[in-house]
């Protein structure tokens, strides 16, 4: 099974079926929390819309076109990190990524986005990454600028959700303005 260990507290793992239950206890536990920011929870009912995420997350990965790791941490899940699709022409994805309450603020979820940077650009040999948030969400847009991203612009109105439209806020990385690993060892993702 694909596992990356971040530090002795914390991994990255492609989820599988056997994680069902818990990703969907997880999000049931926090929905207040993650409906704020995404549409896709109130579609989750149940550990069967999970096991069907996890299942177009596995076909996705499996044709080399992005994939999805849950986020433990003590062996607990606790988020999502995602590259979405891959566009091989021009080596560019985007970095999408979730984290329960309890354990934002902590540095958590800039180590992972760290971790799939440097799988990006060293392993699947990307050009371009990307990450995008809503302008509202000041928690996810911090991460990008501590790992050197740069604001690209903003586009208007591209996420309509509890009856407004939000804008969300571009950030990019290319391969050479990366600077690599710091005192976090990061390594590739196996």
């Amino acid at each position: 099974m694909f596992k990356h260990q971040i530090n002795g507290q914390l991994d990255l793992r492609l989820l599988h079926y056997c994680h069902a239950d818990e990703v969907y206890e997880c999000v049931d536990r926090n929905r207040s929390h993650l409906e704020r920011w995404f549409p896709w929870v109130k579609l989750t009912t149940d550990s069967g819309a999970i096991r069907k995420f996890i299942e177009a997350e596995l076909h996705r990965y499996a044709k080399n076109n992005g994939f999805s790791a849950g986020i433990f941490y003590e062996d607990r899940y606790i988020g999502n990190i995602s590259f979405h699709d891959v566009n091989w022409n021009t080596k560019l994805s985007s970095i999408g990524y979730w984290l329960v309450s309890d354990y934002e603020g902590k540095g958590i979820m800039t180590s992972c986005c760290r971790a799939l940077i440097h799988h990006g650009f060293e392993v699947m040999g990307l050009n371009k990454i990307e990450i995008r948030a809503r302008t509202d969400n000041n928690r996810s847009r911090a991460i990008p600028l501590k790992l050197g991203f740069r604001e690209e612009g903003i586009l208007r109105s591209v996420s309509y959700y509890h009856d407004e439209y939000y804008d969300h806020v571009v950030y990019g990385l290319l391969r050479d303005e990366w600077k690599g690993a710091s005192d976090e060892a990061v390594g590739g993702l196996n």
